[in-house]
C-alpha cells in the first residue's frame, strides 16, 4: 500500500473528532433553522391559497354569476371566447344543437365548440359522455370540444373528461374571467402567484 493510501487512516483519526464536535454545537442551530423556514414556507402557502380563493370568489361575484341563467351563461362564454381573439363566435344552443352551445375559430384557425353547463351541483358523467358522443359526430368531429360549468365535475366525470375535452369548472372560469387563464393553442394556466394579481379586465356583468 503506498504511503499516500496509509495517511488516510491517520487523517480521519485527527478529523474525525473535529467534525463530530462541529456537528453536535450547530445541529440545534441547523435545525431550528430548518424548523423556522418550513413553518414560513406553510404560512406563505396558506396565504397564497386563500389570497387567490379571495380574487376567484370577487370576479365570480363581479360578473354575477350565481345570478345568471342558462342563456346568458351560454353568451358570457361566447364574450370571454371573443376577449381571447377568436373569430366568428357564436352562440347556437337550442334545440337540435347536439350538446353544443358556442361556436368559435381560435386565432390559429382552430375550430372549437363549447358546451355550458350551468348547474348548482356538480356534473356527472353522464353529461360528458353526451358531450364527447357529439364531438364524434358531424359536424363537430375536428372541433375541440371545451366544456364550461358553472360549479364542479364529480370525480367519475372529471376522469372522463380529462381524457377528451378541455374543463372550465368553476374555479377555472374565474381565472378565465381574471384574464390569467386564455383559451387557445399555447394556452396554459399562468404561475399561482400570477392569479394574485388584480385584474382591470372588464367582467361581464348580469342583466
Amino acid at each position: 500500500m503506498s504511503p499516500a493510501w496509509l495517511a488516510l487512516p491517520v487523517a480521519a483519526v485527527f478529523v474525525l473528532p473535529w467534525v463530530l464536535d462541529f456537528l453536535r454545537s450547530s445541529w440545534l442551530p441547523l435545525a431550528a433553522t430548518v424548523v423556522t423556514l418550513a413553518v414560513l414556507l406553510g404560512a406563505a402557502v396558506v396565504v397564497v391559497r386563500r389570497l387567490g380563493a379571495s380574487y376567484r370568489r370577487e370576479a365570480l361575484l363581479r360578473a354575477g354569476l350565481d345570478r345568471l341563467d342558462p342563456k346568458r351563461f351560454e353568451e358570457l362564454a361566447a364574450e370571454l371566447l371573443r376577449r381571447d381573439g377568436f373569430r366568428k363566435v357564436r352562440v347556437v344552443g337550442g334545440s337540435g344543437d347536439r350538446g353544443i352551445d358556442v361556436l368559435g375559430v381560435a386565432p390559429d384557425g382552430s375550430p372549437y365548440a363549447v358546451q355550458c353547463k350551468y348547474y348548482t351541483r356538480p356534473l356527472g358523467p353522464g353529461g360528458v359522455r353526451d358531450f364527447v358522443g357529439a364531438l364524434h359526430a358531424a359536424p363537430y368531429k375536428d372541433h375541440q370540444g371545451v366544456l364550461v360549468t358553472s360549479h364542479y365535475l364529480s370525480t367519475q366525470a372529471a376522469d372522463t373528461a380529462r381524457e377528451h375535452v378541455i374543463v372550465i369548472d368553476r374555479d377555472r372560469l374565474a381565472d378565465w374571467l381574471l384574464g390569467v387563464y386564455r383559451l387557445g393553442p399555447g394556452r396554459s394556466s399562468m404561475p399561482w402567484l400570477a392569479r394574485l394579481r388584480r385584474s382591470r379586465t372588464p367582467a361581464v356583468e348580469a342583466p
